[in-house]
């Protein structure tokens, strides 16, 4: 199964996998994996999917364990991908980090593999450009995807990325699953009780966003900002963190939090609001060919808490 389905966080349920796969996903042990650095806070990373993850037994292995359980059953696996597609001739990449089913194949030695859920990766320049031009490299396909995932593991950078974050996502993935229900690339939603709580609290905002407003657009990408509708300022209370402070935030259930996520996919963006209470998505915005995370956007939701107050 192809991943044609790209938004921040994309499950694939009855319209795309049989009831048996699912079934016989549910029977697995997950294999989490994680970048290099990662394991340097695994504590933090094991307590994050203890957190969200209960529709199967997990287990945390180290990415170069993966290929022995190559050739066994009963395993489902969540590790980093890339890929690159074509739209109007504008080469996307796609970073992702994937939930796969591996089942034997009817060819001896083989499996067929089937993607279940993905989360999309917001990574540095290098590895957009590194998956843009895979074709142009030299080297067999297999070489070259062996370079790809050792730089996805050792020296990508994924903005979107820490252990509070992947709590929130993986909510997403358990839940959708569970309940066998499909999400994609458009979802677009906001929670008309706990979104108007934000005139009142805090909005968490990582300091990666900050750097966005400096970012060089992408060819094809536009901004949403409007000289001419230049909206009112966003007036509620926001508070810029870091990653360390997210997390301690966000998986302590004494401190519940709403803070946003912005992901950048190519020349698109998507924009989530998470409620740490329950790692629920209370807000997302997807946005094609606008690129930069931009005050409009803040603006934006607070006009819409306006309107449903």
């Amino acid at each position: 199964m192809g991943l044609n389905c790209c938004a921040q966080v994309s499950y694939f349920a009855k319209e795309s996998i049989s009831d048996d796969k699912l079934e016989l996903f549910k029977k697995t042990t997950t294999l989490f994996t994680l970048q290099y650095k990662d394991y340097a806070e695994l504590e933090k990373f094991d307590e994050a999917i203890k957190k969200s993850w209960t529709i199967t037994p997990y287990k945390i292995i180290k990415p170069q364990e993966l290929a022995s359980y190559n050739t066994l059953e009963n395993y489902s696996f969540f590790y980093f991908d890339a890929y690159s597609e074509k739209i109007d001739e504008t080469s996307k990449a796609n970073i992702v980090y994937v939930l796969k089913l591996a089942t034997p194949s009817k060819k001896p030695k083989e499996k067929e593999e089937f993607a279940l859920a993905t989360v999309t990766l917001f990574a540095d320049m290098y590895t957009n450009m590194q998956v843009n031009t895979m074709d142009e490299q030299s080297g067999s396909k297999k070489a070259k995807k062996s370079r790809l995932l050792n730089d996805l593991f050792n020296a990508s950078i994924f903005h979107n990325w820490s252990p509070g974050f992947l709590a929130g996502y993986l909510k997403q993935i358990n839940d959708g699953l569970t309940s066998e229900k499909n999400r994609s690339l458009e979802f677009e939603f906001y929670n008309k009780v706990r979104l108007p709580q934000l005139s009142t609290q805090t909005l968490y905002v990582p300091e990666y966003i900050k750097n966005s407003f400096n970012t060089i657009r992408g060819e094809g990408a536009v901004s949403n900002y409007d000289a001419t509708t230049i909206q009112e300022p966003y007036t509620y209370k926001l508070k810029f963190s870091n990653y360390d402070e997210l997390d301690s935030l966000i998986l302590d259930k004494s401190t519940p939090i709403k803070y946003v996520i912005y992901t950048q996919r190519g020349s698109d963006k998507i924009i989530s609001i998470y409620d740490s209470r329950d790692n629920q998505i209370i807000y997302q915005k997807f946005s094609p060919n606008t690129l930069n995370f931009e005050m409009n956007d803040l603006s934006s939701i607070q006009k819409l808490i306006k309107t449903i107050k």
